[in-house]
């Protein structure tokens, strides 16, 4: 019985040793480049978590209802999360724009009103010289009228003018015209216009 004891140990201490040998020649070395084929594909910026569940939901062994839920519950949050942060987004992006529109109006309501401003002085401008150009047309022609009448019938006409008046006709006259209109003039108020006439 000896030599069956013996044998059956040798056997158990064989077939540890092949299990032995298994685990340490293939096992535990699959084991390690296993894990470290996990972290260098982390680093990497690969998600194994995801990748495991997703071939293992392929599976038809494995219940995957739970986590699909988790994930679901988890996913549908972070996706209003972010529409929530676009809306706000969308807002700010609404607001801005709607003042930059009103700044827009107020510059061109500006802008309106100083054109307004020009075209007016310009016709205002195109006026008075249209009127200038009337007026001096109109004084030339009683100047005209004033130099044909006789001395003394323009002296008392220029008498009753206002001062002003009077000097500005005189001025536009030729020399002759205005000495002898003066000379029929009072002495007076011939030397107030001449006075007026040399300022």
């Amino acid at each position: 019985m000896k030599s069956g004891e013996g044998m059956s140990k040798q056997n158990q201490k064989k077939s540890e040793g092949k299990l032995q040998v298994f685990f340490m020649v293939v096992l535990i070395p699959a084991v390690f480049a296993i894990i470290l084929a996990a972290v260098v594909l982390y680093y990497l910026g690969f998600n194994i978590g995801d990748q495991v569940r997703s071939a293992a939901s392929a599976l038809p062994f494995v219940e995957n209802e739970e986590v699909t839920g988790g994930e679901e519950e988890l996913s549908t949050e972070a996706y209003i999360a972010q529409l929530e942060r676009e809306n706000e987004t969308l807002i700010r992006d609404k607001e801005n724009l709607e003042r930059q529109t009103e700044s827009q109006e107020e510059k061109i309501e500006e802008l309106e009103e100083e054109l307004l401003v020009m075209q007016s002085d310009d016709m205002s401008d195109e006026g008075v010289e249209v009127d200038t150009e009337t007026s001096s047309a109109d004084l030339n022609d009683i100047v005209r009228t004033l130099q044909e009448m006789t001395a003394s019938r323009a002296a008392d006409i220029m008498e009753e003018l206002p001062e002003e008046q009077a000097v500005t006709y005189l001025q536009l006259m030729n020399n002759r015209a205005r000495a002898d209109i003066l000379s029929r003039m009072e002495a007076e108020t011939a030397a107030v216009l001449l006075s007026q006439i040399s300022e």
